[in-house]
């Protein structure tokens, strides 16, 4: 394919006679794999990063909506459930509970949720929870 004025070069542009060459390649054949697998590895943290920040978020807009002069600690859940949904199957896994508490006099809404979270590249689970309160304006 390509010419050299000594000798001639291989099909892949491959000089049998250097040393060097070729060194490219395997290289690249041992590096590749590491970097997707780091690539990999990130990804799935990012997934549970992300899944942890829907499980709060969800678990604060349940309390608000809970903690509402005009509301009941069902509609806090439904609420919760809600943002859950947007999360794909998060919302059928996740264990949601509610309560009212009174700490120093002053009485809140607390709202727990907790999940079980996948990696499939791993094989292994976590479980992930988020807990949040919200002033009970039942008690004004």
């Amino acid at each position: 394919m390509f010419r050299n004025r000594n000798h001639s070069v291989g099909r892949l542009g491959i000089d049998p006679k250097d040393p060097e060459s070729g060194s490219s390649v395997v290289g690249f054949v041992l590096v590749a794999p590491l970097l997707v697998s780091i690539f990999v590895a990130i990804s799935q943290v990012l997934i549970l990063v992300a899944d942890k920040t829907v499980l709060t978020s969800a678990a604060t807009i349940g309390a608000r909506s809970a903690g509402a002069s005009d509301a009941s600690l069902g509609v806090g859940v439904t609420e919760a459930k809600q943002v859950l949904a947007g999360r794909g199957n998060l919302a059928t896994k996740a264990q949601v509970s509610v309560e009212r508490e009174q700490i120093s006099g002053v009485s809140y809404v607390r709202m727990t949720i907790s999940s079980r979270v996948i990696i499939p590249w791993l094989n292994q689970g976590f479980q992930i929870s988020s807990t949040s309160r919200a002033l009970d304006e039942h008690a004004l």
